[in-house]
């Protein structure tokens, strides 16, 4: 139901043609008097397609989109609050027993409420009505390694009243507020993806309990170098823009044609597919080309476009598009040639493998 409706009253006056003709051909025994308000349902105004919708009742709506009112005794109508947090009205919308009103786009959804609250000249009625939150985002778990039984903490945003699972197992929340959720690890979660649902959808994330090399540090004995003396930092945490997820991601300073090698990873289980990674530059022009080098093989390198936002990266072990080894490598020894003639500053995080 989300973004039902791009310009606030696109279509909204056909839909007012039929709630009125409605209207006529319902009974109204009190005439022309006064009548205190009653709310009987609300409908989202449009279908999904933008179209006039069926008025199908609901009592869950979004911020931003428009919905009829269905009742009686709304001619005198002042004011329209959803959870205490008023939203404009145009009288000409508005009959006795229909109202239809595009719901506040800064309407409060977390810690109201949850009503529907009309102000008329004869009176006020209140309607159970939850507003949903956007859609939620999940960026990251932490730690990735955790172990089943332990506790997780998500990071993200709109997490209100959520269930996270482990695949298809249900996780124990054992604290949230709108940013963060703790949560425990169900048996059998190593090698499962985490998902974060709320009313206002599904979000699932990329990584895979179990499966990192770098989460805020690396795991094992691993060592870094530079083939041009780049400065780097592995523990770096001074803006959280440049943090994918944790507290902590690695800061390149790149050289043109420098790189980064990260060697002697922890090893890696023999179904694992390929690594796996989060990356971003300082600036996206000229393109930011990082040729991917495994295990000092030169054979099969491939290249990847970095820009200045976040991007999940997944690259196979087998195949043409991948580094074309024909098994998986019981350890990884990664190497990410900077290959642009330009300096950049260039940050990963959440590096690790995947099945």
């Amino acid at each position: 139901m989300k973004n039902l409706i791009q310009n606030k009253y696109k279509k909204v006056f056909l839909l007012l043609l039929i709630v009125t003709l409605w209207s006529a051909c319902s009974n109204d025994d009190e005439g022309n008097i006064a009548t205190a308000p009653s709310i009987e349902f609300v409908a989202a105004s449009v279908d999904a397609n933008g179209a006039p919708s069926n008025l199908t009742p609901t009592t869950v709506g979004f911020a931003n989109n428009t919905y009829v009112i269905r009742g009686k005794g709304f001619s005198s109508l002042k004011h329209i609050y959803f959870n205490d947090f008023e939203s404009y009205f145009n009288p000409t919308l508005v009959t006795d027993n229909n109202i239809i009103v595009s719901i506040n786009e800064n309407t409060p959804y977390s810690n109201v409420s949850n009503k529907l609250k009309l102000v008329t000249g004869s009176g006020t009625v209140e309607f159970d009505f939850v507003i949903a939150p956007p859609a939620p985002v999940f960026n990251g778990f932490q730690s990735v390694n955790t172990a089943d039984g332990g506790n997780i903490v998500i990071k993200g945003n709109y997490f209100v009243n959520p269930t996270v699972k482990v695949g298809d197992a249900t996780a124990t929340v054992v604290s949230t507020d709108l940013t963060h959720i703790t949560a425990t690890l169900p048996a059998g979660s190593q090698g499962k993806k985490v998902s974060v649902t709320t009313l206002s959808g599904t979000v699932t994330y990329n990584s895979q309990v179990g499966t990192s090399i770098y989460d805020d540090v690396f795991y094992g004995g691993v060592t870094n170098s530079t083939w041009a003396g780049d400065v780097y930092d592995i523990a770096y945490g001074a803006d959280a823009s440049n943090i994918m997820q944790g507290d902590k991601a690695i800061k390149w300073s790149a050289k043109a044609w420098s790189a980064f090698q990260i060697d002697n990873s922890p090893t890696i289980p023999a179904n694992a597919k390929g690594i796996r990674f989060y990356a971003k530059a300082k600036t996206a022009t000229p393109v930011n080309a990082i040729k991917l080098i495994l295990n000092y093989g030169w054979g099969t390198t491939p290249t990847i476009t970095v820009g200045e936002v976040y991007k999940y990266y997944e690259i196979p072990f087998e195949g043409a598009t991948g580094f074309g080894l024909s098994a998986t490598p019981s350890t990884m020894n990664l190497t990410l040639n900077h290959a642009a003639g330009s300096e950049n500053e260039i940050y990963l995080d959440d590096i690790g493998y995947y099945y």
